[in-house]
């Protein structure tokens, strides 16, 4: 039997930013405040990622896959140092993460796309 597949809308017509079904979420996050600061957007970013994950049922300790899709590549080690400090100290919480370049909407200077598990949690969570 095929399990339900639950969808939360995006503000943009046409897509959802978070769909999971079963013990699976896709999810995608980017900030709130095009044209902000890259700290900002960054910030702004994570947030959103929290808040998409906790709707589903899940946390940053569940996620899987993140790919991070930036604007400019120069901004990699301004990201990484933000990032460690979001993702905490503990591997056991650490997904697989892949950083490249693309060209992405007017004022944003990034996006995460990820995959996470949802339910209880294992191996040190």
């Amino acid at each position: 039997m095929s399990q339900p597949i639950e969808r939360w809308r995006s503000q943009a017509a046409c897509r959802s930013h978070t769909v999971a079904t079963g013990g699976l979420i896709w999810t995608v996050s980017n900030a709130l405040t095009p044209g902000a600061p890259l700290e900002v957007q960054i910030q702004e970013t994570f947030a959103f990622l929290d808040n998409s994950l906790r709707q589903a049922g899940s946390s940053k300790q569940q996620l899987l896959s993140v790919q991070v899709v930036l604007a400019d590549m120069r901004d990699r080690e301004a990201f990484n140092e933000l990032w460690c400090a979001w993702i905490g100290p503990d591997p056991q919480h650490w997904p697989q993460r892949a950083v490249y370049g693309a060209q992405l909407a007017p004022g944003l200077s990034l996006e995460l796309i990820a995959t996470a598990t949802r339910g209880p949690t294992q191996g040190g969570a």
